[in-house]
């Protein structure tokens, strides 16, 4: 009866790999479940009525009858050897990179367009294709040098201009921190260098060149990555769910000024001495590497931020 659906949207035999869109449906069942980015699939997307009422059989017969003249899956569903190497990481425990925010709510719209998995030296990348067909490429990507310009370029970024000197600010999580810096506080960022027994030039320079150059604030590129190298997947669902509380997770919310080498910092780590997530900010200047060498570069909470909220902690009760 709507067979005439299922042509329109399959994808002719000359499709090139590159072309050829997944709905989030294909991606979960070539998937088995959840990417690790949960951009294609996540807590908001997935119709858990559907699969427990029917299962995902019906998901990989549609996707067959769409896909396999591209020769990407066979009439079972099965994917190719080209697809299944670039699906590899997508699910994997190593480092994703969004662009943009997880939703947190059910509704939220979701503004990231690339959700890149680095895991064992391997890389792919979900892109979301915009249109009246919507839906996501998979992307596989090269390792070594070449990873970084090629990622740059799926997020339309310019390369990241190193800045001059090595040096990280790190703080108890304060929505102050970004308002001073916002305002263009040089008192305060001052104050900050001569507490730690800093150089002020760089971080005085750039507090005070942020307020008053309106393109430099609307040139900031928000970058989420989380590391999930030593966490062990769910999948007593019957389908894989990315999962946090592991030791060794990290996550970082980065907002990066690329032509200044800067990147403002919210992250989260998880303790195991205090089976907790620790949070806590920094102000970043990136000496060397690359953007994506930052990105997938996460660290644990520092031990003075730990100190001081021990410190607090203590002196409250």
């Amino acid at each position: 009866m709507f067979e005439f659906l299922t042509r329109r949207h399959a994808a002719p035999a000359e499709t090139p790999f590159s072309e050829v869109r997944f709905t989030r449906e294909d991606l979960f069942v070539l998937l088995g479940g959840c990417d690790t980015g949960m951009f294609a699939n996540g807590e908001f997307t997935i119709d858990f009525d559907w699969i427990e009422r029917r299962g995902t059989d019906p998901w990989r017969r549609d996707m067959a009858a769409r896909l396999s003249p591209t020769g990407l899956v066979d009439a079972e569903g099965t994917p190719s050897d080209e697809l299944a190497e670039a699906l590899y990481p997508l699910n994997k425990p190593g480092i994703s990179v969004n662009d943009g925010s997880i939703p947190q709510v059910e509704g939220e719209r979701d503004r990231r367009t690339v959700s890149m998995v680095i895991y064992e030296g391997q890389a792919s990348a979900l892109v979301a294709s915009g249109g009246r067909r919507a839906g996501f490429k998979v992307t596989p990507l090269p390792t070594g040098e070449e990873l970084d310009p090629t990622y740059r370029k799926l997020v339309m970024a310019p390369p990241l201009r190193n800045a001059g000197a090595d040096q990280s600010f790190f703080f108890r999580p304060d929505p102050e921190i970004g308002g001073r810096v916002a305002r263009g506080d040089v008192d305060w960022a001052k104050r900050q260098c001569v507490e730690r027994g800093e150089d002020p030039e760089q971080l005085c320079g750039f507090v005070g060149m942020l307020a008053s150059d309106r393109s430099l604030r609307r040139s900031g590129r928000q970058f989420v990555s989380a590391d999930y190298r030593t966490s062990a997947f769910d999948d007593s669902l019957g389908f894989l769910i990315p999962q946090a509380e592991f030791p060794g997770f990290r996550k970082k919310n980065s907002f990066v000024y690329l032509s200044e080498g800067v990147a403002l910092v919210e992250a989260t780590s998880y303790s195991v001495e205090e089976n907790r997530f620790d949070e806590f900010a920094s102000i970043e200047f990136v000496h060397c590497g690359t953007l994506v060498d930052y990105l997938s570069h996460l660290i644990s909470c520092p031990d003075q931020i730990k100190g001081s909220e021990r410190r607090s902690a203590c002196s409250s009760s």
